[in-house]
């Protein structure tokens, strides 16, 4: 069956179109506030409480006067004169406190700078980094984007298998050197490391980043003792990976959170059948802390995310009360619903273990503060219940509850993080000389770290945001996610059968130049008799609904396929295609399609060009087979929707009876490895044009 190529009404067109600018755009607004634009000569904060942090002091009744993106005065009000035409901004029953810094994140676009700022964070660390991520960094650099200063890693470079799509992979010295090399000559500020790498090929890029004079930081491989890694010369270390392995006492049974044992490892530490007591040895834990210290490396716990990964049903519930959550991306929310649903089989007993596994992580990081260890604070949002922004007093909460007071774990986010980019004393304080990146807040830090939670504004490199600036951003956010969710927010249920449950879709919209074609929506689910089936819905403007149901043999081709139209007006249509699994392909002629070729997609090398047979539905029938063509081009980052990633661009064509289609098809990577991201389709003949599958999720 063709997809309806006849005009839209304007209304249709026009609504289609802001939806599909928002998310190019990948912003809260791709307009700016005009009166951000231009920098007063001087800002002055007065009858403020200054929250230095170079000492656990708070200094009360200070006027401090910024001047060109630095601090130029901070003295006690009486003794510090106003310029004429300063911007006054009143301190009264305030408290000016240094932004914060997340150390481990991946922002993705414009609207989540927005909502970093918004939550008086003004450095990040962006932990996977492509051309999109060197992007934003100029543009904030520039001062013509508005955010947080960026500090970004490449690609992610990892061993074989690479566990991320898209990551380079490093099995040589030759190619510990040319991967180093390549990230530095692009603009990357440091190497990331990853899971799988073996022990030799991360001993030849920490060779090959001391030889370029770039730094290297990331995962603690599985192949890699911690103290090994220690002493690598490795920047940072993160998500505490290596510490629990490297401090197990002698023959106990341990496994990581990212091993497939651990379920059940959890469920029976939540029964009470392993006791972590036993499990850890404290005095390795004091060793391995003490080296920490020692060799300079900097831990990043990211405990929100790790919290995240395992959180109970009453949490989620928790956190769905919370205001961040109006704030979090209609795709960002799907994958966590989607990642919860992995943990269905999840018990109150696994739950409980996965707690007491978080509260030994939690003395890690409490044995490593004690050492004098180097911390940094890093949530790794957005990952499930890590909130962009929002999520930075959650992590530093956790340090509290380890053990650290809030002054010492507000250094984490503050000194810390000026430490560690060589910026000691002229950032990450409140204090004459230091970068202007500041925090007002109505409560006092000092007592409580959630007084980050109750912003009066914001400054970012001498650039004011008062209350009313971050609102407006921050409402910019939830009106772009609106939009997105809008698409599919009346659209019918999932045509499951029985127990079948989608945890996770892809949906786009369909755009013929500025005509609407409606929107589409894919996903697998997994049948009673343990095979898998997949579910494509597709939304005319006009409200009609297709949806189609391919089931795969044993040899993983089609062998059921069933369509069933309702109408506008109720009306339904159903048909059913039964035929031999007999390694031809059939074609549905939508979205779909991609999805449930996606392994023989993957198949095709670079470079390589192959043929597959295909039948075709078109038109209510089942076509003769004929042959689909595949080329595989050089991988290429996807920008467009919420997820940037490396991408498989693959070049199809399929000749038909009235002309021939030809499709790129890019399969993408991270979460959605396997999945397609954009899809364009050109057919010639007189219904030809040019179809656009812009995904949103």
């Amino acid at each position: 069956m063709r997809i309806s190529q006849s005009r839209s009404p304007r209304w249709a067109r026009a609504s289609w179109y802001a939806l599909a600018l928002a998310i190019a755009c990948g912003v809260s607004a791709c307009d700016r506030d005009a009166d951000e634009s231009s920098v007063p000569v001087v800002h002055a904060f007065t009858n403020v409480n200054v929250v230095s942090m170079t000492s656990d002091r708070i200094d009360t009744g200070h006027t401090v006067l910024v001047a060109e993106g630095r601090i130029a005065t901070v003295g006690p009000s009486s003794s510090v004169e106003i310029p004429a035409g300063a911007r006054v901004v009143d301190g009264a029953g305030k408290y000016l406190a240094p932004g914060l810094a997340d150390m481990h994140t991946h922002p993705m676009t414009t609207a989540d700078l927005d909502a970093y700022l918004a939550n008086g964070v003004t450095l990040i660390r962006a932990m996977w980094g492509e051309p999109a991520v060197l992007a934003l960094r100029a543009g904030v650099a520039s001062g013509e984007i508005a955010g947080p200063r960026i500090l970004t890693s490449g690609r992610i470079v990892d061993g074989w298998p690479i566990i991320q799509y898209g990551s380079d992979s490093v099995l040589s010295a030759a190619d510990a050197e040319d991967v180093v090399t390549r990230h530095k000559n692009a603009g990357y500020d440091f190497i990331k490391v990853y899971s799988n790498l073996s022990s030799e090929a991360f001993d030849a890029i920490a060779q090959a980043a001391r030889a370029n004079d770039i730094p290297f930081a990331g995962h603690i491989p599985s192949a890699v003792p911690a103290p090994h890694a220690f002493r690598s010369g490795m920047q940072t270390a993160e998500h505490l990976m290596g510490i629990g392995p490297a401090t197990v006492a002698e023959g106990a049974e341990y496994y990581t959170r990212f091993h497939p044992g651990f379920t059940n490892y959890a469920t029976r530490i939540g029964r009470g059948e392993i006791d972590l007591d036993r499990v850890h040895d404290d005095a390795k834990l004091r060793e391995l802390a003490q080296l920490a210290s020692e060799t300079g490396i900097w831990t990043v716990p990211t405990l929100t995310t790790i919290r995240g990964t395992a959180a109970s049903p009453e949490e989620v519930a928790a956190f769905s009360e919370r205001t961040a959550m109006e704030y979090v991306d209609y795709s960002v929310m799907s994958l966590w619903r989607a990642a919860a649903a992995f943990r269905a089989a999840w018990t109150p007993d696994t739950y409980r273990g996965a707690r007491l596994q978080l509260e030994q992580e939690l003395r890690e990081i409490k044995a490593f503060h004690d050492a004098g260890a180097r911390i940094l604070a890093g949530t790794d949002a957005p990952n499930p219940w890590a909130f962009i922004g929002f999520g930075m007093v959650d992590e530093l909460e956790l340090y509290v509850e380890a053990g650290l007071s809030p002054f010492a774990a507000l250094q984490t986010a503050t000194t810390a993080a000026a430490e560690f980019m060589n910026e000691a004393g002229r950032s990450g304080i409140v204090a004459q000389g230091a970068r202007a990146d500041l925090v007002l807040l109505e409560g006092n830090p000092l007592e409580d770290v959630a007084a980050y939670r109750n912003i009066a504004g914001v400054m970012a490199a001498g650039r004011w945001f008062d209350r009313g600036a971050l609102d407006s951003r921050l409402a910019g956010i939830k009106a772009a996610s609106d939009r997105k969710a809008a698409v599919f927010r009346d659209a019918p249920a999932w045509p499951t059968q029985g127990s079948e449950m989608v945890p996770l879709s892809a949906e786009f919209v369909l755009e013929q130049g500025e005509d609407s074609l409606g929107a589409e929506r894919i996903a697998p689910v997994a049948m009673g008799n343990g095979s898998t089936a997949f579910l494509g819905q597709f939304l005319e403007p006009g409200g009609s609904v297709r949806n189609t149901r391919v089931e795969l043999g044993d040899g993983g081709f089609p062998q059921k396929v069933t369509i069933e139209r309702s109408s506008a007006d109720g009306a339904v249509e159903r048909q059913v295609f039964e035929m031999q699994d007999t390694g031809t392909h059939t074609l549905t002629g939508t979205a779909l399609d991609w999805i449930v070729l996606g392994r023989l997609l993957a198949a095709v090398r670079d470079g390589e060009s192959r043929d597959f047979p295909i039948r075709r539905l078109e038109d209510g029938s089942l076509s003769e087979s004929g042959t689909m063509t595949v080329t595989r081009r050089p991988s290429e980052v996807i920008v467009g929707h919420f997820y940037f990633t490396g991408s498989n661009r693959h070049e199809i064509s399929i000749a038909e009876p009235n002309g021939t289609r030809e499709l790129t098809v890019w399969m993408g990577g991270g979460f959605y490895t396997g999945w397609p991201v954009k899809i364009v389709e050109q057919t010639t003949g007189p219904d030809g044009g040019i179809l656009e599958y812009r995904r949103i999720l």
